[in-house]
């Protein structure tokens, strides 16, 4: 009769199989993500486990989130499966000496910092830093280490951060996501360099492109244009060894996003980023993966609207939303590919309008988006857009009212940088507008926390 097991994590609850990390229920809550991550598989329930000195408990949670078998973990530490096994049952002491938990923290990229709740028994204690206070990512991390060896375990474990990663990214943006982001390429670009490669194969750039896209992506996200593009660009050159086209399509399309960033009244940065759309799609044009082409179609949208051209922008968004309709897998989608969606393409339409001068068409597609359900994420994206359409109609007093809802997430750094600059036009508009004082305080603090270039990656 098997023996009934169990859970390291609550301690009420069985696992389901022998080999499992955590009954069901504590399963889900590892894949939950901190309030301001400190590292990618962060969560209150490894926190509280920390705190609570239930050191058992923590290898297993790291498994829970990051799809991990006992054997995997144990290669990436240096131990035995049959040795994890023992630790995660509490059948031996080996986790309760400080250098077992060091070794693990060290073999997964997990930063010392984020051990902290251990040190101080607070789940609260070595959270990333309070809303409204931007810090570069060598401030809050440890220094990292090559590892010991690149083996095929290595190699999922990125992956699994890479897509928790963008599972974070689609209900958060800004900047809360770039310290967990730099510090696991910090690890990858280390492995490059420096780590010996075992059994890894061709898959080691493979992964290391997606590690280089996924944090390029979220530095994009939050502003960090430099770093963006520096990460997109050895995304696309990993891809390139690799012989992925999927990736250097990808990391080309993101380009064309960064250049679309950039082109604030500049035509050349429009024009850049429509030549890297067509790249992208020259790369991919023969792939069989619709989300991707989807994907370049909004890339090209984004530049021919920033350029004028209605009718080249119509025809991309219908191209979008063709290429999505013709998408027949819906599970296990990978990271990058789960943020093309219907709202996606239709949040990009209403910017687009806007880029277009067609403010009216922008507000009602960003109205009928905010009756819906939405992300945290994008639901701030919406506000700052109609904000921003709203203004261009001439409604100051109703820009400043929905801008003001969208400060929360600017201010604790969880919205996107378009956000930021979509207020900045509701806030130059408005400075002189009776009752819209208190935004432009909250603004200009929020802006100056930001764009701080103590704050600047390299």
């Amino acid at each position: 009769m098997r023996a009934v097991v169990a859970c390291p994590a609550c301690r009420t609850g069985m696992l389901a199989r022998r080999g499992d990390p955590l009954c069901e229920s504590c399963v889900k809550a590892a894949r939950e993500m901190a309030a301001r991550p400190s590292w990618v598989f962060d969560s209150p329930l490894l926190r509280q486990a920390l705190a609570e000195v239930n050191l058992p408990a923590v290898p297993a949670i790291v498994r829970a989130a990051s799809g991990l078998s006992q054997r995997d973990l144990a290669g990436l530490v240096g131990w035995s499966g049959a040795a994890l096994s023992y630790y995660e049952r509490g059948r031996r002491d080996g986790m309760f000496d400080i250098r077992s938990v060091l070794l693990l923290a060290d073999a997964i990229g997990m930063p010392r910092a984020a051990l902290l709740p251990l040190v101080l028994a607070s789940p609260d204690a070595g959270a990333a830093a309070s809303p409204g206070v931007t810090t570069a990512p060598n401030a809050v991390m440890t220094s990292a280490s090559a590892p010991l060896g690149v083996t095929a375990a290595l190699v999922r474990y990125w992956r699994a951060s890479a897509d928790a990663l963008y599972n974070q990214a689609l209900e958060v943006g800004g900047a809360a996501l770039l310290p967990p982001a730099w510090h696991l390429w910090r690890q990858v670009r280390l492995a490059l360099h420096g780590g010996r490669i075992n059994r890894a194969g061709g898959q080691f750039e493979d992964a290391a492109g997606e590690v280089a896209l996924c944090a390029g992506r979220i530095a994009l996200d939050c502003g960090r244009f430099r770093l963006a593009g520096s990460l997109l660009s050895e995304a696309r050159r990993l891809a390139g060894q690799a012989e992925n086209l999927v990736l250097g399509a990808s990391a080309l399309a993101d380009e064309s996003l960064l250049a679309c960033e950039m082109a604030v009244g500049d035509r050349d940065s429009a024009r850049q980023a429509l030549l890297l759309a067509f790249q992208a799609q020259e790369e991919g044009r023969y792939l069989p993966v619709p989300r991707l082409h989807a994907l370049i179609a909004l890339r090209h949208a984004a530049a021919v609207a920033l350029l004028g051209d209605k009718a080249a922008f119509a025809n991309a968004i219908a191209t979008a939303r063709r290429e999505l309709d013709r998408e027949t897998r819906q599970g296990d989608l990978p990271g990058w590919q789960r943020r093309v969606s219907k709202t996606e393409i239709t949040i990009s339409e209403a910017a687009g309008y806007l880029n277009l001068g067609e403010a009216d068409r922008s507000a009602g597609a960003f109205h009928e988006l905010l009756a819906g359900s939405l992300s945290g994420r994008d639901r701030a994206r919406c506000g700052a857009g109609l904000a921003r359409a709203l203004l261009s109609l001439g409604d100051a007093g109703e820009a400043v009212a929905t801008a003001k809802e969208v400060l929360p997430a600017i201010e604790g750094e969880t919205a996107p940088a378009w956000c930021l600059s979509q207020l900045r036009a509701v806030r130059q508009a408005t400075a002189c507008l009776p009752g819209a004082a208190d935004f432009g305080e909250r603004f200009d603090l929020a802006e100056r926390t930001l764009t701080d270039p103590h704050a600047l990656y390299i």
